[in-house]
């Protein structure tokens, strides 16, 4: 059994005519009767009753046609979404980020997308969590592109698109308030508050600490940066954070941490040699011409 069975059953089921039927299928009037008998052979069981020149369905081809309808209905939706989905003018981009890119890059981003490329037809599914979180969507199909921490994954591609600057936020009233920036030494004399050990942001600030050959004292570790900044305004520890908009809401305050090695890369990831559809192309092309060598999320 195949689609073209199934599709010349149904157009001869309700013209109950083979030569009307082989005429609307474009095909020879044996090449029809062929399939027909073919099709009720390996359904075992008659489909029309003979009716002169014509045929008429029986009620075992009416219970075949009701299911047949079904499914060649769903076919043909699927087919038209499917095409809407690659279509470059419109179809839906899978785009996860880092919570911090939240507030302003992706927004903005997408702004920009929309207003050059006349793009507004495309739409995205959005979702937000730490690079881990984004890895496991990789794994199960439900991400077309990421803007993460760098992955070390061989099925993985990263492009570098911007680096992040990483400062120390610390309560309203605090010791190391009264520095107009701070050194690493000085962030492990007080409790921190960090990121999950997962997080990609994580291992970037263990290596900083690691490389200076100090060990922080962190007592809490949280997901996201909002989390981080709210323990930070409760007095509960200090905290090295991306300096992202969103950290003026918080009562904390904020210092410059002396280290030429205090910042993060964002990258574009996606799977690599995987199928790309036109409409995720065509974003993965503008964000990547949107961004010169090591360009700040600000220059957009």
């Amino acid at each position: 059994m195949n689609l073209f069975q199934l599709e010349y059953f149904r157009v001869l089921a309700q013209t109950e005519h083979y030569t009307r039927a082989a005429k609307i299928l474009s095909i020879a009037q044996p090449s029809l009767t062929h399939s027909i008998k073919s099709l009720e052979k390996e359904l075992n069981v008659c489909l029309f009753n003979k009716n002169g020149r014509n045929v008429q369905l029986n009620r075992y081809g009416k219970f075949f046609l009701s299911h047949i309808d079904t499914i060649l209905n769903e076919l043909d939706e699927s087919k038209k979404q499917l095409q809407v989905l690659v279509d470059p003018t419109c179809g839906t981009i899978n785009l996860d980020y880092l919570y911090s890119l939240g507030p302003q890059f992706i927004p903005s981003i997408i702004s920009q997308f929309y207003q050059e490329q006349a793009s507004n037809k495309i739409s995205f599914n959005l979702f937000e969590g730490t690079t881990q979180d984004i890895l496991n969507n990789f794994a199960t199909n439900k991400t077309d592109l990421a803007f993460t921490a760098k992955i070390n994954e061989s099925d993985i591609t990263c492009i570098p698109i911007f680096k992040d600057e990483l400062c120390l936020i610390t309560p309203t009233k605090h010791d190391l308030n009264c520095c107009s920036s701070v050194k690493l030494s000085q962030i492990a004399d007080y409790p921190l508050i960090s990121y999950y050990s997962k997080s990609g942001i994580r291992k970037i600030i263990d290596d900083l600490f690691l490389d200076a050959n100090l060990t922080p004292h962190i007592v809490f570790q949280l997901s996201d940066d909002h989390a981080i900044c709210g323990f930070v305004a409760n007095n509960l520890g200090i905290a090295i954070v991306p300096k992202f908009q969103g950290i003026s809401n918080y009562n904390v305050n904020i210092l410059p941490i002396e280290s030429s090695t205090c910042e993060r890369v964002i990258y574009l990831s996606y799977v690599t040699n995987s199928y790309v559809a036109p409409p995720i192309t065509k974003f993965k092309r503008f964000v990547l011409n949107s961004f010169p060598a090591n360009a700040s999320p600000s220059s957009i």
